[in-house]
């Protein structure tokens, strides 16, 4: 008698069959990287440790409990309130030009499961959805696991991974190769801004662009923004703008795409340097049918209330989170600056980066890197080092030789990683 493996749904079978770079290294790493007991210097996880002292004390303060309230359920939404203090930051953060209110909020556990339950909201199993590459890794598991949807990749330039300026005519031929070639139906394109891995913002021509070409096509747009207040390009150079511009700030939206089809993810975990809180929001302003079913899907995605009225009486003090994301741009403006002059001094290449946690190390031109295999070994070799260093191929960079660097943590936990970052590229 023969069985079948695992007796599992189509759902897991194309899950499991999804190409996910970075799913592979973090099953293949995970006793390192995700045990804060392993003993591994990690700088390539994007987290922000440079404001510990100041959360620390904030976080104590704002925990709080009430016995009469807090063992109920409470709002699978997440409270009015909560959902309503978000509101508020970002009117005052993202200037939106339609002002956000409570309704427009959905809160999650966290932004993975933003994108993962407004893609199941946009598309149908089968579909595709379209992202602006190099991109976050985890995007392969946020789309893909469980929606029986695919990823295509769209890169702006044609040999330059670094490249952010978008035009419509690539886009075009790469939506109907992906039509007419390989008989996909795009639903919806997929950004990061500022963007993930590359630390830079989108200007404004390239996201009107992005609108347009959806536009032509009706698809959804979804703007991943959990960095929109870590820029810092601004700080380092006063004469230069704040590079971010969110698309809920474009004047001109509602001129280039039905609203309705335009969505933004927002979260605690990059701008409040706060990944173990869990926390995301799905913001949508025009589609009040998407919103109904986002609101039933949020019952698989309750924050605890104990979470929810601690990020209250945190937002409640408007003083203290205007103050610090004052002090954290200057943070990261400074870490940064550490960073590249150690890079600098050592010959080492990157690609300059102007918003996150984060840059990318460029050894694309090494003489010993000329294939995937090869900065496998290299982030092997790390690995050999007790460092965690994100290899380039978990975001889909296409020439091999790109490593994520993670600035935004201890001056000497940065020295030691690029002091062994260097050894290790010396010696393979």
């Amino acid at each position: 008698m023969s069985f079948h493996e695992g007796y599992v749904s189509d759902r897991v079978i194309a899950s499991k069959n999804n190409y996910n770079p970075m799913r592979d290294t973090f099953n293949a790493t995970a006793d390192l990287i995700f045990n804060p007991d392993a003993d591994i210097l990690n700088i390539g996880i994007a987290q922000n440790d440079l404001m510990t002292d100041i959360l620390k004390e904030k976080v104590s303060a704002s925990l709080s409990f009430d016995p009469t309230k807090d063992f109920g359920y409470g709002d699978p939404h997440g409270s009015r309130k909560l959902r309503g203090l978000v509101a508020e930051l970002m009117n005052r953060n993202f200037k939106p030009k339609i002002p956000l209110s409570v309704d427009h909020l959905l809160t999650t556990t966290g932004a993975g499961a933003a994108v993962f339950f407004l893609t199941l909201g946009i598309t149908n199993p089968g579909d595709s959805v379209l992202v602006i590459s190099p991109y976050y890794g985890n995007f392969d598991s946020d789309v893909c696991t469980g929606s029986q949807v695919d990823n295509i990749l769209f890169y702006p330039s044609a040999t330059n991974d670094g490249d952010m300026t978008i035009d419509f005519n690539e886009l075009e031929e790469t939506f109907e190769n992906a039509k007419v070639k390989d008989n996909k139906t795009i639903k919806a394109v997929l950004i990061t801004n500022p963007h993930n891995p590359l630390g830079k913002c989108f200007s404004k021509d390239s996201l009107e662009t992005v609108l347009k070409f959806a536009s032509k096509h009706t698809l959804h747009v979804i703007s991943d923004e959990v960095y929109g207040l870590s820029t810092y390009s601004h700080i380092l150079d006063e004469k230069r703008k704040d590079p971010f511009i969110s698309l809920l700030s474009l004047e001109s939206v509602d001129q280039l795409i039905d609203p309705s089809l335009v969505h933004i993810i927002y979260g605690f975990s990059k701008d409040f340097c706060l990944n173990g809180f869990r926390v995301g929001f799905i913001i949508d302003q025009h589609n009040e049918l998407l919103r109904q079913y986002l609101k039933s899907s949020a019952l698989f995605s309750y924050i605890s209330s104990i979470m929810d009225r601690l990020l209250r009486n945190m937002l409640e003090d408007t003083e203290w989170v205007d103050s610090f994301f004052t002090i954290n741009r200057r943070r990261i403006a400074d870490a940064y600056t550490f960073a590249t002059n150690l890079l600098d001094k050592n010959g080492i290449n990157y690609i300059p980066s102007e918003a996150g946690h984060f840059l990318m190390i460029d050894v694309t031109s090494h003489p010993k890197i000329n294939s995937l295999d090869d900065e496998k070994a290299l982030f092997v070799a790390l690995l050999q080092e007790n460092v965690y260093l994100a290899p380039g191929h978990i975001f889909h960079t296409r020439k091999p030789g790109y490593f994520r660097l993670t600035f935004t943590l201890d001056r000497q936990k940065i020295e030691t990683g690029i002091n062994k970052f260097i050894k290790a590229l010396e010696q393979i």
